[in-house]
């Protein structure tokens, strides 16, 4: 995102407006939807801030609008950044640091999901490797792999597809 496009933080003009109550419960509800895959709820409740704010969001505004501490927010900020959900930016003027939902983060949340259902394939593939072939339960951990293989290339047409999204014909 553009500084130039965005108004600046500092003025009086809040994160979001429009119906803040519910604005307020879809925020504590991306909290708890977040928190089901291992984001703590704060960290999930920024993003639901950020997905509804404005323009670019300071920390210090995060922590007052959250009413969480300014170290929760920080540690989340870190989290939510080095995931690719969040982004900082810079606006003109400003010495704080701004924060913006991802362009990203649908894809890189579908990239997570994804490294997950590898990682439980390999886990069954070595499994696998400590058992006997003549083993009655090694047929559940084949079943693991398959589902695992038929998972991951669905996500894999899904990230496709959503790439292709943004894709503008010449």
């Amino acid at each position: 995102m553009d500084s130039e496009e965005t108004d600046s933080g500092s003025d009086s003009n809040p994160p979001i407006s429009g119906d803040v109550a519910t604005l307020s419960q879809f925020i504590e509800n991306m909290g708890l939807h977040f928190e089901d895959y291992g984001i703590p709820r704060i960290g999930g409740k920024i993003l639901g801030l950020l997905m509804v704010s404005q323009r670019p969001v300071s920390s210090e505004e995060m922590s007052e609008v959250l009413q969480a501490s300014r170290s929760s927010i920080s540690t989340n900020l870190r989290t939510l950044l080095m995931t690719g959900l969040a982004d900082r930016v810079s606006l003109f003027g400003e010495r704080s640091d701004y924060y913006v939902f991802s362009d990203e983060a649908w894809e890189t949340a579908l990239e997570m999901r994804l490294e997950g259902i590898q990682s439980l394939r390999e886990m069954a593939e070595d499994g696998l490797q400590g058992m006997a072939d003549d083993d009655s339960s090694r047929r559940r951990l084949e079943e693991v792999i398959e589902w695992a293989n038929m998972v991951e290339d669905t996500y894999q047409r899904l990230i496709r597809k959503w790439q292709s999204r943004k894709e503008v014909p010449a």
